[in-house]
């Protein structure tokens, strides 16, 4: 009776390294394949309305953002406009090889304009 409890085990543990081989390869694939495209216009729909408008303002025919065009902190966010793209042409405001940024504050609940810039590209 022992060896047969010895091959079930044996057996259930062959399954289970198969099974985790097969996650492991299809984890692996489903890794490389892209889920957020560098350019579009998700970025821009997770920002605060206000923000948003202030955008489309700037941009009305509408617009795409790279992954960094915004960064955040709990009450700070930070637009960098080397990463906007307008769909009728390119929207990045630069002089002299510095971008456009805009710095917006949360006050009262709602996100304002503090602080416009010129910068180097955003690495």
């Amino acid at each position: 009776m022992h060896g047969r409890e010895d091959a079930v085990i044996s057996q259930l543990l062959s399954a289970g390294h198969a099974a985790l081989s097969f996650g492991g390869a299809g984890f692996a694939a489903s890794a490389q394949s892209p889920k957020d495209p560098l350019w579009n216009s998700y970025h821009l729909a997770q920002l605060p309305l206000e923000i948003q408008r202030n955008l489309a303002a700037q941009c009305p025919s509408g617009s795409i953002a790279g992954h960094y065009f915004a960064t955040y902190t709990p009450a700070t966010i930070v637009l960098h406009y080397e990463y906007l793209g307008c769909r009728s042409g390119v929207a990045a405001l630069c002089r002299n090889g510095q971008y456009l940024r805009q710095v917006y504050r949360a006050v009262g609940g709602q996100f304002r304009l503090k602080r416009s810039y010129f910068a180097a590209a955003y690495q």
